[in-house]
């Protein structure tokens, strides 16, 4: 396999390939998808949804952590935007980190919205579609030590209410190739979360809305002038 890494002309190559996963949750059909219901999929019946604006934090949040872990991931969340936004932050990082579709298809069931059965399918597909642009074998295992990390480092939230919250995260993406050489990129990614069932769910990421303008480099004033607010990490882990 091609060393994606290891001469001068590579790195925009590989700062290209980050782009396609920032392209994929921004605008991809893919990812977008659309909150519905089929007539093969039974959803149990929950309360109206609020739809009504509600005030989110304008500064730093502290992430909370989620009441318990289910497969590998923190779940059960408070119903409060700080939870939206740290159950966002918690679904992406590891839906954008993981190479195997499988996983990424576990996660959409076990965070997903149930009301959007297409989910686990998306993620899976967009999975083998960023393995194929990093020129990774297309199933089986990823060969050691090959690997894409994704971050959340800052946020902005768009069109909250008491169920729903669209919330904007700047990231980190590290990549590393079969050969260990590293290049890295940053993402924006609209995480639309949907209250339902007692916890925050990943309704879908991208909302037809192009954010790339606001890409920066986290923690810096350039992201600062850009409307992003720091995420401050939870200490510890969910019982």
């Amino acid at each position: 396999m091609r060393n994606l890494i290891g001469t001068r002309r590579i790195l925009p190559a590989v700062i290209a390939v980050g782009a396609l996963l920032v392209i994929a949750a921004v605008a991809v059909p893919l990812l977008a998808t659309h909150r519905g219901h089929t007539g093969a999929t039974a959803v149990s019946p929950s309360p109206t949804p609020s739809t009504s604006p509600v005030p989110g934090p304008t500064g730093a949040v502290s992430l909370v952590q989620g009441a318990r872990l289910a497969d590998g991931i923190e779940v059960g969340y408070p119903h409060t935007i700080v939870g939206a936004v740290s159950a966002a932050a918690q679904y992406l990082d590891a839906v954008a980190s993981t190479l195997d579709p499988d996983y990424a298809a576990s996660l959409g069931r076990m965070a997903g919205d149930p009301a959007v059965p297409a989910l686990p399918g998306n993620l899976a597909a967009s999975v083998t579609k960023l393995r194929a642009a990093l020129q990774l074998p297309a199933d089986g295992p990823v060969p050691a030590p090959a690997a894409f990390v994704t971050t959340a480092q800052m946020y902005q939230l768009r069109a909250t209410s008491a169920d729903n919250a669209t919330v904007l995260l700047l990231t980190s993406n590290t990549f590393i190739n079969t050969h260990g050489g590293t290049a890295g990129t940053v993402g924006v990614y609209p995480v639309r979360m949907h209250w339902t069932g007692g916890d925050w769910h990943l309704a879908g990421i991208g909302t037809g809305v192009d954010y790339s303008a606001l890409a920066a480099t986290p923690d810096t004033q350039t992201a600062v002038n850009q409307g992003w607010q720091a995420l401050i990490a939870a200490t510890g882990s969910a019982p």
